[in-house]
């Protein structure tokens, strides 16, 4: 396990000033490796400089100095923290990392589990028994050199992995690959130079320094030139697979079930019964739109909001808030079920990865995002970016918002045109035998369809 580092250099003038940089680096990812460190330089002519030592990158300052010349163009270094399963006792040079092969440079972090038969499906030969000592000779054994072939040889690893990876043969550039290990990458304008990192902090930037960070994609596999070129692809290919709808039974997540059949995905819904107020007319409605689209129903049946607190909009937790006009109860999240859509997206996320699908969706969306904080955008592009970590390697689950940048009579709009069966929805916070027609739900419902000029096709007990 290590903090993986390296610096594509594209002005050789400011090296003083990079390698001061890159010792600061250093120094800050002793969190994630304090036994060994290493330092290796491709030059322009493809020949390497090499610092590599026992201990922290802070206990050998010297050592990450005077190493960077006008002629250094690429910079590959690891902090290492020695997993327990390959303690090494007695460390020599050839047990530290980064792994230099014939042409290729790894730093690696994570865990390679089949380190062993790749030795011996490939008749490799380590000098060491840490794990991360194959890829190198792997890489030197069956790539080209090509970001496109890259992918097809890491899918043979079993394991985890952050790679930053260096070719004597084109020094020109340098490799960043992932599954659900990160990395990070700070271009320095002033410095002219690209550092890569495995966490952000490490670069230590402020507000207004000329410094642009950006977070690499998990699953993912790119190349930085020095012609200032990204090539990226996806470790794993997107497709318009299956999909785990969470629905309510309302307008939103029935046109966002509907718009992801429209566009060509494998749609099952996922309903939670909570215990909420309107419980059972959500429960017949998803149920019937289930029917009308001729896909799967999954039904969670959980009393743990009982626990969580006397949100309103559970049995017993008092009284809706409402008005003649309902403009209050749609404007502020009076209704708050405490952290309600992260335990339904969880349960949603763990289904999915168990049974092989391919992304979770809701009808989350701009309108409610005013009100209520996880229904903010913010909020699905912040769980998708969690997602990695929270499925198993190479089990990836996307986070789909089809209707997250629209607003309640916009997905009224979408809803009819693409003929979602909107008049089977149940959008009442209370569960009557018609929409109660006060509640913030009921007054949106209203007037979306009003500016669309249609006729809802609900019935309520208040009329205007």
């Amino acid at each position: 396990m290590c903090s993986v580092s390296g610096v594509l250099i594209f002005n050789p003038k400011n090296v003083d000033k990079i390698e001061r940089k890159l010792a600061n680096i250093l120094k800050r990812a002793e969190d994630r490796g304090r036994d060994s460190f290493g330092i290796i330089v491709i030059q322009k002519d493809g020949t390497l400089k090499i610092r590599k030592s026992i201990g922290r990158p802070s206990e050998k300052e010297e050592l990450l100095y005077g190493i960077l010349d006008e002629n250094s163009r690429v910079v590959i270094a690891n902090n290492r923290a020695e997993p327990t399963t390959e303690y090494v006792k007695q460390k020599s040079e050839e047990d530290i990392q980064p792994f230099v092969g014939d042409r290729f440079i790894v730093t690696h972090n994570g865990i390679i589990a089949n380190d062993m038969e790749l030795e011996k499906k490939y008749e490799l030969k380590r000098k060491t028994k840490i794990d991360s000592a194959i890829l190198p000779l792997l890489l030197d054994r069956l790539w080209d050199g090509r970001v496109e072939t890259l992918r097809e040889i890491l899918t043979q690893i079993r394991g985890s992995f952050a790679l930053v990876i260096g070719d004597k043969k084109n020094p020109d550039r340098i490799f960043l690959a992932q599954n659900f290990k990160p990395l990070y990458m700070a271009y320095d304008h002033s410095l002219e130079a690209a550092f890569f990192t495995s966490l952000d902090e490490y670069f230590d930037v402020k507000p207004f320094d000329p410094v642009n960070v950006t977070k690499l994609e998990p699953y993912s596999i790119s190349m930085v030139t020095l012609n200032k070129e990204i090539i990226s692809l996806p470790l794993i290919e997107k497709k318009k697979g299956k999909v785990l709808v969470v629905a309510s039974g309302g307008l939103d997540s029935t046109v966002a079930a509907t718009k992801l059949i429209r566009d060509g995905y494998e749609v099952t819904l996922i309903h939670f019964n909570y215990h909420h107020k309107a419980e059972e007319k959500e429960r017949e409605a998803v149920r019937k739109i289930s029917e009308y689209l001729q896909v799967p129903l999954i039904e969670i049946n959980t009393d743990l909001f009982k626990m969580i607190g006397h949100a309103t909009l559970i049995k017993g937790g008092g009284d809706i808030v409402k008005d003649r006009k309902g403009e209050e109860g749609a404007e502020f999240a009076h209704e708050w079920v405490p952290a309600r859509n992260l335990i339904f997206f969880s349960v949603a996320l763990a289904i999915a990865e168990a049974y092989g699908y391919d992304a979770i969706a809701s009808g989350i969306n701009l309108e409610e995002a005013g009100a209520y904080p996880d229904n903010e955008m913010e909020f699905i592009r912040m769980l998708r970016k969690l997602s990695p970590y929270a499925t198993g390697p190479n089990k990836k689950v996307d986070v789909l918002m089809p209707v997250g940048n629209l607003v309640k009579h916009e997905i009224v709009k979408l809803g009819y045109e693409i003929g979602a069966p909107l008049h089977l929805t149940w959008s009442c916070y209370e569960g009557g035998q018609k929409h109660c027609g006060k509640c913030g739900p009921c007054y949106m419902r209203r007037t979306a369809f009003k500016i669309n000029g249609l006729k809802d096709p609900v019935e309520y007990e208040y009329d205007e």
